[in-house]
């Protein structure tokens, strides 16, 4: 997955204003049921875009578990999670790629821009999906392939019906599939 891999040297990009206008994070994760007290992990969660928003949402009753390979971009993240007063939300997973290094099932997953950076895509979903409970959200966010503007080179995207397809062969059931912003697209299910 390295070669695919977002490098950590550009994380402030991940803050970015045009971004956080464009994806609202915390509207987002509200918007797609994100709840009070629930498990939340954030599988790829960098520099903590989604986890940041997630601590807030989930409470003190809830938990964050920010999963990621680069140790750069977690440092990063757990200074903004000192910063924002919310360390006690959330805790920092180092995984490798297709080890979740988790011991917690998830009420809520969220994998975004990440998956068209994984190599071995069946092994990664069957690895993370271990971690799901019945009824748990599954929520995917990657660059639409029939998109130019900015992102990964087009060979690296995934098509959003090929993603559908995987995900209903792994018990994921009432997808849906919408535009989020300019050039990208949501997957959201429930595992049954």
């Amino acid at each position: 997955m390295t070669g695919k891999r977002f490098h950590p040297a550009k994380k402030k990009k991940l803050f970015a204003e045009k971004r956080l206008k464009s994806l609202k994070p915390a509207e987002l994760l509200s918007e797609l049921n994100l709840k009070e007290g629930d498990i939340f992990i954030d599988v790829g969660a960098g520099n903590g875009f989604f986890s940041l928003p997630a601590a807030e949402i989930v409470g003190e009753g809830g938990k964050v578990y920010s999963v990621d390979v680069e140790i750069d971009m977690l440092l990063d993240l757990k200074h903004r999670a000192q910063q924002a007063g919310l360390t006690d939300r959330i805790e920092i997973c180092k995984s490798e790629d297709n080890d979740a290094n988790l011991h917690q099932s998830a009420d809520f997953m969220l994998f975004a821009y990440l998956f068209h950076e994984v190599e071995d895509k069946a092994e990664f979903l069957d690895n993370y999906f271990n971690f799901l409970e019945k009824g748990s959200r599954v929520v995917f966010i990657e660059w639409d392939p029939a998109k130019r503007e900015e992102g990964p080179p087009l060979h690296h995207r995934v098509e959003s019906q090929e993603l559908k397809a995987m995900l209903e062969e792994r018990n994921i059931k009432n997808i849906e599939i919408r535009n989020i912003d300019y050039n990208s697209y949501l997957i959201s299910g429930l595992k049954v």
